[in-house]
């Protein structure tokens, strides 16, 4: 199995975590935009030469690509991605700041018609994070967390932030998943991240949620986040390399 780590924070702290890792993997490096990407992406290759590092663009106000983004800052983010090669995750959410939803209401469309253009014309290079609920509901798929373009597509179960009772029933829809070649697993939380309030899953939990992973087929899953990473996480992950 591949495993591959998301980075919110790519600060030095988090980066020097690399050094736990001795296979070969790439980490997606949240930026706010390609300078500071490239910066983020020189500090974690000295700690892991072979790392293959993918940008995850940060959106003013809106924090995710979103269809309530302000459609300005779309357009300047697209434009930025078009000047590199890395790999690129789209994290279709809705906004982080609430207030952007009834702001943007009328560039719903238009900013939609932006987003599928540019993931489109870059579908090869481009990972989907969406979550996992897009699976079986058109309503996600409606306000913009999936656009059904032949991404890469990483179902974010973060199984420690969701209660039993629904963790069954997103395990049952996983178990259905058709050509799984084509999709990842989101797994964690191992750290907070921008909402600050995530749980923490132990190291047990992520063994089990690998396992059941794997045991379904899927290839490859996304580790939230790399600045969690300490001795008890790797002697697990490294049983599923």
């Amino acid at each position: 199995m591949k495993i591959e780590f998301y980075e919110e924070f790519p600060n030095k702290e988090n980066l020097e975590k690399l050094r736990f890792i001795n296979f070969p993997t790439k980490i997606f490096i949240a930026a706010k935009s390609v300078k500071e990407f490239k910066e983020c992406e020189k500090i974690a290759k000295s700690y892991k030469k072979d790392l293959e590092a993918a940008y995850w663009p940060i959106i003013p106000n809106s924090y995710w690509i979103s269809l309530f983004s302000n459609t300005s800052d779309l357009i300047k983010t697209f434009r930025e991605l078009e000047k590199i090669n890395n790999c690129i995750l789209i994290d279709l959410e809705m906004p982080i700041n609430k207030k952007m939803i009834l702001k943007n209401f009328f560039c719903f469309f238009k900013n939609k018609k932006i987003i599928k253009k540019f993931m489109e014309k870059n579908k090869k290079r481009i990972t989907t994070a969406q979550p996992v609920e897009t699976i079986f509901s058109k309503y996600l798929q409606i306000r913009g967390q999936d656009f059904n373009i032949k991404t890469e597509k990483s179902f974010m179960w973060y199984s420690s932030m969701l209660p039993d009772k629904i963790n069954k029933i997103v395990k049952r829809k996983l178990s259905l998943v058709k050509d799984k070649q084509n999709y990842s697993i989101s797994l964690g939380t191992i750290a907070h991240g921008v909402q600050g309030d995530e749980s923490i899953l132990s190291s047990g939990d992520l063994e089990k949620d690998l396992s059941f992973v794997k045991s379904c087929g899927f290839k490859k899953v996304i580790i939230f986040r790399l600045g969690g990473l300490n001795n008890n996480y790797i002697k697990v992950i490294e049983k599923f390399i």
